[in-house]
């Protein structure tokens, strides 16, 4: 099997099955759709050895408590559970926190940094990623990135770092957009993907992959957090 073809079809499965969704009249059940889409994706490809949630994460800010799209748990979590699809955990139970959006907009991402940064203050020995899965996104690649402190560089056709550490977002830890609608950069496309660098000297930048397609990395960030 050669895995860059699969991804590839992955993806644009993916993109299928959310342009199908729009039939769907409902708003809630669309977007849980959506998010069952990508919960099928993650456990697919790692045969049993992780289980997606949805649920809400204890908080000691009720305001930001709510339902959580996708949750990723320690193998040792202490959960309540309500329904098949509906648990309650404490922050730090938490692995990996995802929000999906269909076509995320600035105020999206703004209430999800606010949110995570709620979720990470409520953590003491560990703190689970907190990040974002988009099927498109509402504003300008370039934009967007600007805000991670990169920008466009014309004359070398690449993204670079511009040196600036106050980052909008500081407490999302990744950024995955799968739009593959033609962009005009060297990669020909909107899809991108973001990783904070979290190493113990970092300084909160934000590593930017441009391999295609962006679900592969999102996949490989998953497969790191089994180790």
């Amino acid at each position: 099997m050669i895995f860059d073809e699969y991804f590839h079809y992955t993806e644009k499965l993916l993109n299928a099955q959310s342009d199908v969704a729009e039939v769907i009249q409902h708003m809630g059940i669309r977007g849980k759709v959506r998010e069952y889409f990508i919960k099928e994706i993650i456990e697919k490809h790692f045969k049993g050895r992780i289980t997606v949630d949805r649920g809400v994460v204890n908080l000691d800010n009720q305001e930001d408590e709510g339902q959580i799209d996708l949750i990723l748990l320690h193998n040792d979590a202490l959960i309540a559970t309500f329904t098949d699809e509906d648990m309650g955990a404490n922050a730090e139970d938490c692995k990996m926190i995802i929000e999906v959006k269909t076509n995320a907009t600035s105020a999206d991402i703004e209430a999800f940094n606010k949110r995570a940064r709620t979720i990470k203050q409520n953590c003491n020995e560990r703190t689970p990623l907190c990040g974002m899965f988009c099927y498109k996104i509402d504003i300008l690649k370039t934009t967007l990135l600007d805000r991670f402190a990169y920008y466009y560089d014309e004359d070398g056709q690449m993204y670079l770092q511009d040196g600036n550490t106050n980052f909008e977002y500081p407490y999302i830890d990744f950024f995955v957009c799968i739009d593959q609608t033609e962009f005009n950069d060297h990669t020909g496309t909107s899809e991108f993907f973001l990783r904070k660098n979290t190493a113990e000297d970092s300084d909160g930048s934000y590593d930017l992959s441009e391999e295609l397609p962006a679900l592969r990395d999102f996949l490989r960030l998953i497969k790191g957090l089994l180790r």
